[in-house]
């Protein structure tokens, strides 16, 4: 015997006010008897905590509950029994708005988890095994609800030098110099890339490659305590080897559709983006001996890191 849940939307996205429809679908080898089928929308923001965190978040972690969204419970079926076979119950729910405050987009983070799940429950007697589905379903906000302001997207211009580095570089690369000159914007809608272009103006050591890194910067606040830390959510190749100086590099990046949402700040939490362009030079050179740690790469990277609007469209 099992319990499934079928949408009718393929992709499962929703933004409010629609209304999640579909099927449960009851399998049974022979008759049974319930007490009812019941539907249940529940809505959460969890705060998880990261092993990698564990002495700084620990005492926060404790003090910070799960945020709940919406929680509905709809009664499908009444008690009675169903027949042998498959059998298809209709249902809709509507994803409303709260009077107090609003959906946020679905969300898969290090340290924040926004989930909605849809549970179908068959409900049986006391002494037997209740038949259950769970599936999710993802929360988009609408255009209208975005500020006019995010529409318009202007580049921002960067650059990359020996001088603009706050870590340590190898002394070849600070004698040497470099200089890595770019623009793009930092205003994007989810659907689209995240665009610009990069020129590699001088270096006196040869590139090995150029990466955009996205970044994610979770924090999250209990009374007068925050904890904030960035963690990677991707990482794109756009130059690979010495590339030539003075040559226009396009940007283009995708954002990945479950890891990135609107950039937000609640009560408990924000969730913010960050792009770092990140140069990796050669370890050696005919001309240079970088002297450093072999097991420091930071000392042959330069990286310059932008903070990215997110906004949906």
């Amino acid at each position: 015997m099992s319990v499934k849940i079928k949408l009718h939307r393929m992709d499962r996205v929703y933004r409010p006010p629609d209304v999640i429809d579909g099927v449960i679908i009851i399998d049974t080898p022979s008759s049974v008897s319930h007490q009812g089928v019941r539907l249940t929308a529940v809505g959460t923001i969890v705060f998880q905590l990261s092993a990698r965190q564990v002495g700084v978040f620990e005492a926060l972690y404790k003090s910070v509950k799960p945020i709940e969204l919406m929680h509905k419970v709809v009664d499908i079926q009444a008690p009675g029994k169903f027949p042998r076979g498959k059998t298809e119950i209709p249902f809709a729910i509507s994803l409303d708005t709260p009077k107090e405050g609003k959906l946020f987009e679905s969300f898969h983070g290090a340290y924040v988890n926004i989930q909605y799940l849809l549970t179908a429950e068959l409900i049986r007697g006391y002494l037997q095994k209740q038949m259950l589905e769970i599936v999710e379903f993802m929360v988009e906000e609408r255009k209208e609800q975005m500020p006019r302001r995010l529409l318009e997207s202007t580049p921002v211009n960067f650059y990359i030098t020996q001088d603009t580095q706050k870590h340590v570089i190898a002394p070849a690369l600070r004698s040497g110099g470099f200089k890595i000159t770019g623009r793009v914007v930092t205003q994007c809608p989810l659907s689209e890339y995240v665009m610009g272009e990069l020129t590699v103006e001088h270096s006196a050591i040869p590139i090995s490659s150029i990466d955009l890194q996205l970044l994610r910067v979770e924090s999250i606040v209990a009374g007068d305590r925050m904890a904030t830390e960035a963690s990677e959510i991707q990482r794109t190749q756009v130059v690979d080897g010495d590339v030539c100086r003075g040559l226009v590099v396009p940007i283009y990046m995708v954002l990945p559709r479950l890891l990135t949402c609107p950039t937000l700040a609640a009560g408990a939490f924000s969730l913010e983006f960050e792009l770092s362009i990140v140069v990796t030079f050669e370890a050696l050179s005919s001309r240079h001996t970088l002297l450093y740690d072999p097991d420091s790469t930071k000392m042959t990277t330069a990286h310059e890191t932008l903070p990215l609007r997110l906004f949906r469209l």
